[in-house]
C-alpha cells in the first residue's frame, strides 16, 4: 500500500523515554538505516493487521546478545482511536523468511497518548539497569521451548500491528528510509542521494539478481506481511530503528561528502555501509569513490580507552573464546588482512571512537586491492585500564558481488550447490549471501569426508579440504534458493 510522506504527516513528535537508573549498562548502537526518514508506511499490511520487520543478519551482529535499547518512530493518522502493537524477535523460517509465528513477543500492548489528529512518537525503550535488565536473545525460546535464533542466520525485529485500521486516512505506521528506483541520476543511471532532495539508501549499483528492477543492489532486509497473505515479502526499504547492545558495537559508514552532500548525512550509516562503492561501479560522470568509517562504541566504562580493529576476508566457523578477555573473536586469524595488525581508536570520554580511511584516488591501488576480496569483516579489542579487554561484534561489508576470478551460485535444501575437487586442491573460499546460514562438506562418492564447516549469512569462510576428498558440497536447509560466491 501507498505510504504518505514525513514532510505531510509529521505534525508533532512526542518522545517517550524510560527512566534511567544509576546503574546503567551500556547502550551501544547498531542500525541499518541511513539517518534519513522520507516516509511512514504499512506496507502490504494495508488496512489489516500484520508485521513490518528489519533483518539484521550475521555479518553486523555477529557477538551481540544484551539488548539494552530499541529506538524507532511510530506515527498515528488518527490520535482519536488507539490501536497498540507488539514487538517481536523473529527468526527465520524453512524458507528462509522471517517466521513471524514463532517469533517471541519482547513488549506488549504499547499504545500512543490519544490525541486528535496525526501524530507522530518517537519511542525508546531501555532494558540497561538492574530493576529491567537486557534481553538476551541467545535466551529466548519459541512456544516449544526450542532455542528462537540461530546465531550463523539474520534475526527479524518485528512490529506486530494488532487492530485494522483504514489506512491511510487512520492507523499505526512505523518511519523508514526509502530505497527506490526513481532516484535522481549522477550520470549514466547511476542511482545516487547527491542533489537528492531526499536522501535515499544507495548500496552500490550492482544488480544483485537479473530479474531486480533496478541496478542498484535491492538488500532484502526490510519485510512486511498482511493478514491473509501467504508469505512476508522483502522491500526495497529500511526502517527507522536503532538497537542498542551491553556488548561493544561496530557500526560501518560509507564516507563520500560528493554522493553524500546536503541534505544527506555523511557519512552514510546504512544499507551503503553493507555495499560501497570504493571503485565507481557504474562508471558514473561524477564518479562514486567511497570511503570508509568504522564507528566503535563500548560504553562510559571504556571511556578514554583503546581500541584495536583488525580486519579479515573470512571468519571463523565457530567463534574462540580467548583467556582474560570477554567476547569471542570471529576474525581468522589466518587471512591476509588480519596479518595487516591492529588499527588504533581512540575512545573518547563515553566510550566511542571511530576509524576513517581514505583509499585515495580513482584507480589507486588500494582501491584495486579492495575490490578483490569478495568480503572484508572488522572487529575490535576493547582496551582501558583496571577494565576487563573486550571484542566488539563485527561489520561486514561486500566490496563487489562478484570479484574477478569468482563464481557464483545458489544451493537450497535437497538441491545443493556440488563442484568436483582435484586432487591437488588444498582451499575453498565461500560466502553466503543468505538467506540463512549454510555449511561446507566434502565427500568420496557418496561418503562425508572431513569437517562440516558452517558459513554464518552474509559472511565468508575459507577452509582447509581433507586431500582425499573428491567433491565439494555447499548445502542448506533452506527450501528457496541461498546465493553464494565461491573460489
Amino acid at each position: 500500500m501507498g505510504s504518505p510522506s514525513l514532510a505531510a504527516f509529521l505534525f508533532s513528535m512526542l518522545l517517550f523515554m524510560a527512566p534511567i537508573s544509576a546503574q546503567n549498562l551500556a547502550q551501544n548502537r547498531v542500525h541499518l538505516w541511513d539517518g534519513s526518514i522520507e516516509y511512514t508506511g504499512r506496507l502490504s499490511v494495508g488496512k489489516g493487521t500484520g508485521f513490518l520487520s528489519q533483518a539484521f543478519p550475521s555479518s553486523v551482529v555477529r557477538g551481540l546478545d544484551g539488548l539494552s535499547m530499541i529506538s524507532y518512530v511510530v506515527q498515528d493518522q488518527e490520535r482519536k482511536t488507539v490501536e497498540p502493537w507488539d514487538l517481536k524477535i523473529c527468526p527465520l523460517d524453512a524458507k528462509g523468511k522471517p517466521d513471524y509465528k514463532r517469533g517471541v513477543a519482547i513488549i506488549q500492548s504499547m499504545r500512543m497518548i490519544p490525541g486528535n489528529g496525526i501524530g507522530a512518537s518517537w519511542v525508546t525503550h531501555q532494558r540497561n539497569n538492574s530493576q529491567n535488565g537486557p534481553i538476551l536473545l541467545s535466551r529466548l525460546k519459541d512456544a516449544k521451548n526450542q532455542t528462537l535464533l540461530d546465531p550463523d542466520e539474520s534475526f527479524h525485529f518485528a512490529w506486530h500491528i494488532l487492530k485494522a485500521a483504514n489506512w491511510t486516512s487512520d492507523g499505526l505506521s512505523v518511519h523508514y528510509s526509502q530505497a527506490g528506483t526513481a532516484l535522481p541520476s549522477g550520470g549514466f543511471g547511476q542511482l545516487t542521494c547527491w542533489n537528492s532532495r531526499f536522501h535515499r539508501e544507495i548500496p552500490r549499483p550492482e544488480q544483485f539478481r537479473a530479474s531486480d528492477p533496478t541496478l542498484q543492489i535491492i538488500e532484502r532486509l526490510g519485510w512486511a506481511q498482511g493478514s491473509g497473505q501467504t508469505d512476508p515479502s522483502y522491500q526495497n526499504m529500511s526502517w527507522r530503528l536503532d538497537l542498542g547492545f551491553v556488548e561493544p558495537t561496530i557500526q560501518g559508514a560509507a564516507w563520500n561528502p560528493t554522493y553524500n552532500n546536503s541534505p544527506c548525512q555523511n557519512p552514510n550509516e546504512g544499507y551503503a555501509a553493507l555495499d560501497p562503492d570504493f571503485q565507481n561501479t557504474f562508471k558514473a560522470f561524477i564518479k562514486r569513490l567511497d570511503n570508509y568509517r568504522w564507528k566503535l562504541e563500548a560504553g562510559a566504562g571504556y571511556g578514554g580507552g583503546q581500541g584495536l580493529l583488525f580486519f579479515s576476508e573470512s571468519v571463523l566457523s565457530r567463534p574462540f573464546k580467548m583467556g582474560g578477555i570477554q567476547g569471542r573473536l570471529s576474525l581468522d586469524p589466518g587471512g591476509v588482512l588480519f596479518s595487516l595488525g591492529a588499527f588504533p581508536i581512540a575512545l573518547g570520554s563515553q566510550g566511542a571512537g571511530s576509524l576513517t580511511l581514505d583509499f585515495g584516488k580513482d584507480h589507486s591501488l588500494l582501491r584495486q586491492s579492495l575490490i578483490r576480496f569478495p568480503a572484508i569483516h572488522a572487529q575490535a579489542l576493547v582496551l582501558k585500564a583496571g577494565k576487563t579487554p573486550r571484542l566488539s561484534s563485527m561489520w561486514a561489508l561486500r566490496p563487489l558481488i562478484q570479484p574477478s576470478g569468482f563464481f557464483r551460485g545458489v544451493t537450497k535444501a535437497g538441491t545443493p550447490l556440488s563442484l568436483t575437487k582435484a586432487a591437488s586442491r588444498t582451499r575453498f573460499y565461500l560466502r553466503n549471501d543468505g538467506p540463512g546460514a549454510v555449511r561446507i562438506a566434502t565427500y568420496v562418492g557418496s561418503t562425508r569426508v572431513g569437517p562440516v564447516t558452517r558459513v554464518p549469512e552474509r559472511c565468508a569462510v575459507d577452509v582447509l579440504l581433507p586431500s582425499r576428498a573428491a567433491r565439494i558440497q555447499v548445502e542448506t536447509n533452506k527450501a528457496d534458493p541461498v546465493d553464494v560466491v565461491y573460489k
